[in-house]
């Protein structure tokens, strides 16, 4: 039986907000997060790590709102310059997910990054091949095979925030279906390996990006900022040698510079020899060193950032080698 609205109650609807009278229907992302059920998620109510929250607040006005919450939606197409290249041994975490960034890195122009196309952190490419056949077609690349709440943009590091080593169900911020496809023993948690897909470290990043095998890096095959191309290409020539894409000689950079790569070579090979020996697998961007990167550091070395960025480069360089050896 049909129930009938008096006059009263349709003049009671009609005086409500259009969003108060929709929100029954409302569905959002995270929407076990928003305690006041306001349609946004701020720091506080927030369940997870400052940089997990950085990550999804895309325009960094410090609460999670209007597309940022909508499921299915995407970072919108950022015209602004591509972040800049400072290392040649990091594991670069890849944010343009659109239809340019896709061209960018389809450099054959045959519809689908492989592996070898990619250029970036190995996790973010497992969690973009949901069929996991080893390769993005551009509806995986998009969001548009039905996968569209995949919360790539999460890393490990990011959603481990009890710092166990390992991401629960609770722990995790994406869909149901994605976790159980990445949780290959079906333990319901997943660790840094099922995330990355493998345990080894990623490909020599200079022959990666030389896309064809040609011995130098062009603009066209990179991907970075255009500064930090120029900053590199030390002969003007348009082109980067292996020589120029990797560090810059440590007689031009400052004292407080060398003394933090020294550390921070020392440091990072230990690091990278007892990750190996432990069967904990390639871990850099996770190690913990690398957040603070002051450790040996005194006043009178010099300045603070410059001995910190010396050792990050060290640390980074070292534990490749102590990884690989």
């Amino acid at each position: 039986m049909r129930t009938k609205l008096s006059i009263a109650m349709v003049l009671s609807l009609a005086a409500m907000p259009a969003a108060a009278q929709q929100q029954p229907q409302r569905t959002i992302r995270f929407a076990a997060m928003d305690e006041n059920r306001d349609g946004a998620i701020s720091r506080q109510e927030w369940r997870g790590s400052a940089q997990s929250f950085r990550t999804h607040d895309w325009n960094g006005d410090g609460v999670l709102s209007g597309d940022e919450v909508r499921v299915g939606a995407r970072r919108s197409n950022d015209p602004r310059e591509p972040d800049p290249f400072d290392s040649d041994q990091r594991d670069y975490q890849f944010t343009d997910w659109t239809a340019r960034g896709f061209t960018a890195v389809d450099h054959d122009r045959n519809g689908r990054v492989t592996r070898d196309e990619w250029h970036f952190d190995i996790e973010d490419f497992r969690r973009a091949d949901h069929n996991r056949d080893g390769w993005l077609s551009r509806a995986e690349f998009l969001g548009g095979d039905q996968s569209t709440d995949d919360d790539r943009g999460d890393r490990f590091d990011y959603l481990d925030t009890n710092g166990d080593g390992r991401v629960s169900r609770a722990e995790w911020h994406g869909t149901a279906d994605r976790f159980a496809a990445l949780d290959d023993n079906r333990d319901g948690m997943l660790t840094r390996t099922e995330m990355r897909g493998g345990n080894q470290p990623p490909p020599d990043l200079f022959t990666s990006v030389d896309v064809n095998r040609d011995s130098v890096i062009t603009r066209d095959e990179w991907h970075w900022s255009r500064a930090s191309f120029d900053e590199r290409d030390t002969n003007r020539d348009g082109r980067l040698s292996r020589s120029e894409f990797g560090e810059a000689a440590l007689e031009t950079r400052s004292g407080a510079y060398r003394q933090g790569h020294e550390r921070g070579l020392v440091e990072g090979r230990q690091a990278g020899r007892e990750d190996k020996q432990n069967g904990v697998g390639w871990d850099l961007e996770g190690q913990r060193e690398l957040e603070q990167a002051d450790s040996g550091y005194q006043p009178n070395i010099g300045a603070r950032a410059e001995y910190q960025s010396g050792y990050r480069e060290g640390f980074r360089r070292g534990y490749r080698e102590g990884f690989g050896t």
